[in-house]
């Protein structure tokens, strides 16, 4: 589709490609957390282990990360629509998660790069939600 066509801009595009990318994402560590168990030491080392203890926190992290990939996927069907909800979601979700992330993970280098994802995301998402807002 031509996104002249279509009123879609290059900042939605983004918005829908970065948050694509960061549901991958959180799959993927879903699944590298459960193919290499030397992984698993930003769990084993932050609070999830001590909120849950060491042998339940490979699971309350997948938890955590598949419920936050799940409500991605519902902003990326609103963004797809150009819905006003979407972009605030990004946001609430990405807010979310960094949050909860500095409490429960051990810092490592991983999560200093995830950090600073969400900082573009958060960027991308507000420039998408002004341009829906400006734009009825």
């Amino acid at each position: 589709m031509n996104s002249f066509k279509t009123g879609r801009n290059w900042v939605n595009l983004l918005l829908i490609l970065l948050v694509v990318i960061n549901i991958v994402g959180d799959i993927g560590n879903i699944a590298f957390w459960d193919a290499v168990p030397s992984s698993r030491e930003s769990l084993m080392g932050g609070r999830v282990a001590s909120f849950v203890g060491v042998e339940n926190a490979l699971a309350a992290g997948t938890v955590i990360l598949a419920v936050v990939a799940i409500i991605y996927v519902v902003s990326t069907l609103g963004l797809l629509k150009e819905q006003k909800w979407a972009p605030l979601l990004v946001i609430a979700i990405s807010i979310a998660n960094r949050a909860l992330a500095v409490f429960l993970y051990a810092f490592n280098e991983a999560f200093f790069r995830w950090f600073a994802w969400t900082i573009i995301l958060l960027i991308v998402a507000f420039l998408d939600f002004r341009r829906i807002s400006t734009n009825p």
